[in-house]
């Protein structure tokens, strides 16, 4: 087992790096991953956004499930809130629309590392046994993806 990860600490470290400026934790468990995050977000200064709610409560972006693929969807945060780092929960509805798509979890994980715009994001999304073992080969000295389970309590 590793070091426990200091979550605050990773989320305030995210605005300083030159590139990959995004990053992952895989929780175990669907339910409380919302409030997690959100309190994460709390403690961090950060804006919280649970793409379930925000699909739910809005007709306009609900009908346009089938169009938001991964490069639609890193295009929709490019810029969204005002916070330097945007929490992203409540995904996996999306991740499940992708999963048509041929090597769409490989993609999403590249986005995640090649990722240099603004704001800084951090997934909170269900364990991916491949995203989990995916290697991160080109910014080594950053972590990429987090199991929830190896994190300290917030």
């Amino acid at each position: 087992m590793s070091d426990p990860v200091n979550m605050v600490q990773l989320v305030k470290d995210l605005p300083s790096r030159p590139r990959g400026r995004a990053c992952i934790v895989l929780s175990h468990a669907y339910e409380g991953q919302k409030e997690w995050a959100a309190k994460l977000a709390r403690q961090t200064n950060s804006e919280h956004l649970d793409l379930l709610g925000l699909f739910a409560r809005d007709a306009g972006l609900g009908s346009q499930i089938g169009r938001f693929m991964i490069t639609t969807f890193f295009d929709f945060l490019k810029g969204y809130g005002n916070a330097p780092v945007l929490i992203v929960s409540g995904m996996e509805f999306l991740k499940a629309t992708w999963s048509g798509q041929a090597n769409s979890t490989e993609a999403f994980a590249s986005h995640v590392e090649f990722w240099d715009r603004k704001p800084c994001l951090l997934f909170v999304l269900q364990y991916d046994k491949i995203i989990a073992t995916r290697e991160f080969s080109r910014y080594r000295q950053y972590p990429f993806v987090v199991d929830q389970k190896e994190t300290l309590a917030l």
